[in-house]
C-alpha cells in the first residue's frame, strides 16, 4: 500500500506528535542549558587566564630584577664605588645587604688599587624556579663582561645563578636578590 492510499475502513493513521507545550518546554530547557554552560565556561576561562596572567607577571618581574642584579653585581667602575655598592644594596635582601656592607671596604680597596672597570652586557635571563606561594625564585643568566684593569683588557662570559625572595618594601611586594653566584659546572664522568 502506498502512502497516498487509504487503509481499509477509510481511516488514516496520523503520526503521533508530542503536545505543543512539551516541545516548547524542551526548547526552553535546552536554551537555558546552553546559556548556563556558556556563562560558566566563560567564567572558568577568565579565572584560568587571571591565574596565568599573575604567574606571567611574576616571571617578568623575576627576569627584570635578575637582569638588573647581574648588571649591578658585575659592572663596576673604580671611580664610582659608591654607585656600584649602592645599586647592589638597593636590589638586595636585608641579609645580603649586610654582607655587602661588611665587604665593601675590602673589595673597594682592591678594585681601586687595580683600577678596575667592567662593562657588562646581559645576554639572556631565564627563570629556573618560581614559587609564588613561598615567595622565592631563581634565575639563570648569561652575561658578557669587558674588563679593564689599568692597561690590561679582556672579556669573559659568565653564567650566573640569581636567588630572589619576595619581600615587603614600603607596603609593596617586590623581588630582591638573596644570593648571586656562578653556576656550578658539573663534572662529567667517563
Amino acid at each position: 500500500m502506498s502512502s497516498d492510499e487509504e487503509p481499509e475502513g477509510g481511516l488514516r493513521r496520523r503520526p503521533v506528535e508530542p503536545p505543543r507545550w512539551l516541545v516548547l518546554g524542551s526548547a526552553a530547557f535546552a536554551a537555558a542549558g546552553f546559556v548556563a554552560a556558556s556563562v560558566f565556561g566563560i567564567l572558568w576561562w577568565v579565572a584560568g587566564a587571571d591565574g596565568d596572567a599573575g604567574v606571567a607577571a611574576s616571571r617578568e618581574d623575576v627576569v627584570r630584577v635578575a637582569g638588573q642584579a647581574v648588571t649591578a653585581f658585575t659592572e663596576v667602575d673604580y671611580e664610582d664605588l659608591d654607585g656600584y655598592f649602592g645599586l647592589q644594596k638597593s636590589l638586595a635582601t636585608e641579609d645580603l645587604r649586610a654582607q655587602i656592607s661588611s665587604a665593601e671596604q675590602t673589595y673597594g680597596k682592591l678594585i681601586t688599587d687595580a683600577r678596575t672597570k667592567v662593562v657588562s652586557t646581559v645576554q639572556d635571563v631565564a627563570v629556573e624556579e618560581l614559587n609564588e606561594r613561598e615567595g622565592v625564585a631563581s634565575a639563570l643568566a648569561t652575561v658578557r663582561t669587558e674588563v679593564t684593569r689599568g692597561e690590561d683588557q679582556g672579556s669573559k662570559t659568565l653564567r650566573l645563578e640569581v636567588q630572589l625572595t619576595r619581600v615587603d618594601d614600603n607596603g609593596e611586594q617586590v623581588w630582591k636578590v638573596s644570593q648571586i653566584g656562578d653556576v656550578p659546572v658539573a663534572a662529567t664522568s667517563q
